[in-house]
């Protein structure tokens, strides 16, 4: 994770002069490396930095230092603490320390324990300085799990010290879903269950399953739809926090999880679909019965969307990545001209960060022809400077103390609970088998077809 994403967006954080004038960066690690012998190990995995020579490197990184130590051997940490003092100052150790654990869920308890036994995780209350940690994901790998991982941090850090990183709130577009909705009059008086039909939620890659260690034990459902798909979803469900606070807006997030139907409550089997694509076995290499695709049909029992069917779909290996959301409405009651179809916006996240409406408009010519076109809002036409990566954001709030776009603890249980009711009703379920560079399982088209919809996406 340090090499394609940590260290490239705290390069960029330094040319953009948005990092700390005094800090140090220590990079912890059971390799037996110097810190030069670091750097360069790390670009050799990682396309941008490669890109620098030796020296630059070290000029843009001359904060970092490595630091050998092995979790099986907490003694090799000793000197740790010493490394994270003040560097301009011998008698003075009392400063803000951010750890990231860029690891698995499993070795978390130990690190802390570690960390706490070097007396490294108190703060300096009389100087205002803070310990934070921030945690990559996956964070557990079911309701139980995350509960325990919960639990152990919660012993060590309070939770406005945990910050669980989603790096898709990071990024622009799926920021703006709160500013289209919440600052244009337009919009939300018309998003609720009276004026849409559907919504779709995608999350799909063209790339394989490559170095994904952990994907085989997760599965695509763990791996994307449980955080990447249902934050999102949250995000654009949401109802209109008091404040643009921390507190308020996780509020509202949680609200729309825990309302997520338990699969068990209604015809699962007719709800969700499951798929793997041609070839994934000899890249794993074993027998595997884990999904690189899965399509849902959800529903959110709240007030304001009570029976309007969430349509959720994530995969490796189809035709493009695209990261989208689109928001179906329903169609007029009466249209006095031919050729009406329903009003649509998308958000995509990627690949072109965008917002768009489709509307109807009259061909030119004698007549009335409808034509359906998009009104469009894209990020690399409107602002040509570069876009800052969603991780640059997230490092950057991170240092700063802002959790507004973290995850807490009670959204990462709701959004589990949600996951776990869709894999304790679909072991029986066929695992369908599609080509690499497809659209997926054709049986996915028949899965919302059978609703009189369509993939909005191709």
């Amino acid at each position: 994770m340090s090499a394609n994403y940590l260290l490239p967006a705290l390069w960029r954080m330094a040319l953009d002069k948005l990092l700390p004038q005094n800090f140090r960066l220590v990079a912890v690690g059971r390799r037996d490396f110097d810190t030069a012998g670091y750097l360069d190990f790390i670009s050799k995995k990682s396309r941008h930095l490669k890109l620098l020579g030796r020296e630059a490197r070290k000029k843009i990184f001359k904060n970092l230092v490595y630091y050998r130590g092995d979790l099986d051997n907490p003694s090799s940490f000793s000197g740790l603490a010493d490394l994270l003092q003040d560097p301009k100052s011998s008698n003075y150790a009392c400063f803000n320390r951010l750890y990231y654990f860029a690891t698995a869920p499993e070795f978390f308890p130990k690190i802390t324990s570690i960390l706490n036994n070097a007396g490294l995780l108190k703060a300096c209350a009389g100087h205002n300085r803070q310990v934070r940690v921030l945690i990559e994901k996956p964070f557990g790998s079911d309701l139980k799990t995350a509960k325990v991982l919960n639990r152990t941090l919660l012993k060590y850090f309070s939770e406005e010290q945990i910050y669980r990183i989603d790096h898709y709130q990071g990024k622009e577009t799926v920021q703006n879903l709160m500013v289209v909705r919440f600052a244009n009059s337009l919009f939300e008086p018309l998003w609720n269950k009276n004026f849409i039909s559907h919504i779709e939620v995608s999350v799909l890659y063209d790339d394989r399953v490559g170095e994904r260690a952990y994907f085989d034990q997760a599965g695509i459902l763990r791996d994307a739809v449980q955080n990447h798909a249902l934050q999102m979803l949250a995000m654009i469900l949401m109802d209109e926090p008091r404040e643009l606070l921390t507190k308020y807006i996780c509020d509202e997030k949680v609200k729309i999880l825990e309302a997520l139907r338990p699969f068990k409550k209604y015809g699962a089997k007719d709800s969700v679909l499951r798929g793997q694509y041609l070839g994934y076995t000899k890249e794993v290499g074993r027998t595997s019965h884990s999904e690189t695709y899965a399509a849902l049909k959800a529903f959110v029992d709240s007030p304001r969307w009570k029976g309007v069917p969430i349509y959720i779909r994530s995969g490796l290996a189809l035709r493009k990545k695209i990261i989208e959301i689109s928001i179906h409405f329903k169609d007029l009651p009466r249209c006095l001209f031919r050729g009406c179809a329903a009003n649509v916006m998308t958000f995509r996240i990627q690949p072109d960060e965008s917002v768009r409406l489709r509307i109807n408009n009259k061909v030119p010519g004698f007549g009335i022809n409808l034509h359906q076109a998009d009104w469009e809002f894209s990020y690399q036409a409107a602002f040509q400077n570069r876009i800052a990566g969603a991780y640059e954001r997230l490092i950057l709030d991170f240092i700063e103390g802002d959790q507004r776009l973290f995850i807490r603890s009670d959204e990462i249980e709701a959004a589990w609970e949600f996951i776990d009711s869709v894999r304790d009703t679909w072991s029986g379920l066929p695992l369908l088998k599609y080509q690499p560079g497809s659209r997926g399982p054709k049986e996915a088209d028949k899965f919302v077809a059978k609703d009189g919809h369509e993939w909005w996406t191709k």
